[in-house]
């Protein structure tokens, strides 16, 4: 190996076993085709062959997968199954080394929750529950209601009460791309200035501040109000920042939040129950390495935890490019190439937080070169249609990758974005650039951050934000362009190879934005 792993932690559970199979063999879908075979020869190393890739039947078989799967949260029994698939695809894959590092955390879990009149007369339909947000035990808790529109800040007012609260409708427009992006490709001029670009998450900010400010104001437990029709806010996974409060609560709809507000005027009481336990488990990061010409490290990653099958399906396209990869000549590799499939995204990036602690003192950090985090691939664009579902537009989602002002990365993330055809697509810098790497003092939204906001390492973070991106229980593999996701995983693959051959000081020049 090109450095000690150190402890081997091997975690098996029998939901593991089952899906694993599932995972390389023939599931519901079918038998998976032949994965591509063969040495490649070294001027696949300088012009990435097309062709040398998964087909688009075995990225959906994966999908759907994934969509079997479900919620997989940080060191779940199903999360660390998936974990287990992935070693072994990547085996196949022709990866050498292989191995995981064990990550300690608090995992926090939801067994039941409920919302309901005191008298019990009349239940209330919830969306879900709000991760880290407490428990109540089995038998919840009763209390009167206070209700507080959108905007309005809690007072003491609300100490020892339920307090529902409404959260904003979301508005941003395609301006949030427009107004910072170092490049933008949009041929087709899919996403002009002005247009619509609202999304569900991106209440994340006004939540947690709001959650903070209730708990410091005394509040027994909290109702979140989301606008959203019941289809579209239901299965909600936020916020994901590990911080474990004493504020249980649980999210409703927009129409539950309506008749919510109707009996607040009346004074009535609630008994909310969100039966939630937390409790020490060991997770894993997954690390490879593809030995290459030099000891300096490429590294490619992606988070393995997720909501559901879009936000989390960056692996098995590492997988793809990992297969490619190691069947070029070792020679031909400018720099090694190293996999890492990080634990954790939902759990405040405890995974890479690890990663980085574990090698503060052992050199590794000083050899890797630059970093490529993938997320989200594929991705078209479904919105809410008049009936409140999700339906498709037509359209791709638009795409980000997000990085530090160092003109080489700039460089090779635009000619990536048009190697990959994927637009509207921009290349952003920091939205946060005094961050320090912590969920919630993050320099992009995207499982990279830890990484620049954390070590300062060179880091690229190719992302799409879809609707539904933080709700579990939602079916992906209809809302996936297999065809789009092999050109990405094709110039992701360029990518790599591109940086591999940047001087490793031009990849460290950071410039300072324009005054």
């Amino acid at each position: 190996m090109l450095y000690a792993p150190g402890r081997v932690w091997r975690l098996r559970r029998a939901v593991g076993a089952a899906l694993l199979i599932c995972g390389l063999t023939a599931c519901a879908s079918g038998r998976e085709p032949r994965a591509p075979a063969g040495a490649l020869p070294p001027r696949a190393a300088i012009e990435v062959d097309r062709t040398q890739f998964h087909s688009e039947a075995r990225l959906r078989a994966w999908q759907e997968d994934l969509d079997r799967r479900g919620l997989r949260d940080t060191g779940s029994p199903a999360h660390e199954a998936y974990v287990d698939t992935l070693h072994q695809r990547l085996r196949e894959a022709g990866v050498p080394e292989l191995y995981f590092e064990p990550v300690t955390m608090t995992r926090w879990e939801a067994r039941r929750w409920s919302l309901e009149l005191a008298d019990g007369t009349d239940r209330i339909r919830t969306a879900g529950y709000i991760p880290y947000s407490g428990s109540t035990g089995a038998q919840g808790l009763v209390a009167p209601m206070r209700y507080l529109s959108a905007g309005q800040h809690p007072d003491r007012g609300v100490a020892g009460s339920i307090v529902v609260v409404e959260l904003p409708k979301p508005a941003l427009t395609s301006d949030f791309f427009h107004a910072m992006a170092l490049y933008k490709h949009d041929p087709a001029n899919a996403l002009p200035p002005g247009a619509p670009y609202a999304r569900p998450y991106q209440v994340l900010e006004v939540l947690v501040q709001t959650l903070d400010a209730l708990q410091a104001a005394g509040a027994a437990g909290v109702v979140a109000v989301l606008d959203e029709p019941a289809d579209l806010a239901a299965g909600l996974y936020a916020p994901y920042d590990r911080e474990l409060r004493k504020l249980p609560g649980v999210y409703v709809d927009r129409e539950a939040g309506a008749r919510l507000k109707a009996l607040a005027a009346s004074g009535a009481r609630l008994r909310l129950v969100l039966d939630a336990q937390a409790e020490e488990v060991v997770t894993r990061n997954l690390i490879g390495i593809i030995p290459g010409a030099s000891s300096e490290l490429t590294v490619i990653n992606s988070h393995t935890d997720g909501t559901n099958g879009i936000e989390d399906n960056g692996p098995n396209a590492i997988v793809d490019i990992a297969q490619y990869l190691a069947r070029l000549p070792r020679e031909a590799l400018p720099r090694s190439i190293m996999i890492m499939l990080s634990s954790g995204h939902f759990a405040g990036g405890v995974g890479i937080q690890g990663f980085l602690a574990r090698h503060r003192e052992d050199g590794l950090r000083g050899r890797i070169a630059s970093i490529v985090t993938i997320e989200h691939l594929g991705a078209t664009e479904w919105l809410p249609g008049p009936d409140g579902r999700l339906a498709p537009t037509g359209r791709d989602e638009p795409a980000a990758i997000f990085l530090p002002r160092i003109p080489a990365l700039v460089r090779a993330a635009s000619a990536m974005l048009r190697n990959a055809q994927a637009a509207p697509a921009f290349v952003m810098p920091p939205l946060n650039p005094d961050a320090d790497g912590g969920p919630n003092s993050a320099s992009w939204p995207g499982e990279g951050q830890y990484f620049w906001g954390g070590a300062r390492l060179p880091t690229l973070n190719y992302i799409t934000g879809p609707d539904y991106l933080l709700n579990y229980g939602v079916t992906t593999a209809d809302k996936v362009d297999y065809g789009r996701m092999r050109r990405e995983t094709a110039a992701i693959t360029q990518l790599l190879l591109d940086l591999s051959r940047e001087p490793y000081e031009a990849l460290r020049d950071e410039q300072p934005p324009a005054p």
